[in-house]
């Protein structure tokens, strides 16, 4: 009898446990321009990182990546061609001529 006992106590204190857990955050790939994330109907996901052209399966939820790059950011267009002609500084100009 006793041992029922305890072990309705045991499951009640477990099932509070449980319940007062904070939930989990997303994890940083959610964000991540070279994340390739599925969905499933009941809530899992399964997240896949294409940096350096591969697809690698993500099984661990991520805190921190080295080669991060948020996909909210608009990025900038990369330039191309020569670079403009510097405008001199009137300082130097003057410093020059005397």
């Amino acid at each position: 009898m006793t041992a029922l006992l305890f072990w309705i106590v045991m499951l009640g204190l477990a099932r509070r446990i449980y319940r007062n857990r904070q939930p989990k955050s997303p994890p940083l790939c959610t964000d991540c321009v070279f994340a390739h994330m599925q969905y499933a109907l009941d809530g899992r996901r399964a997240i896949s990182c294409t940096y350096g052209g591969g697809v690698r399966p993500i099984a661990i939820d991520v805190l921190y990546c080295t080669d991060f790059c948020n996909r909210n950011v608009p990025r900038r267009p990369p330039k191309i061609g020569f670079a403009p002609a510097p405008s001199p500084v009137p300082e130097l100009a003057e410093a020059a001529r005397g």
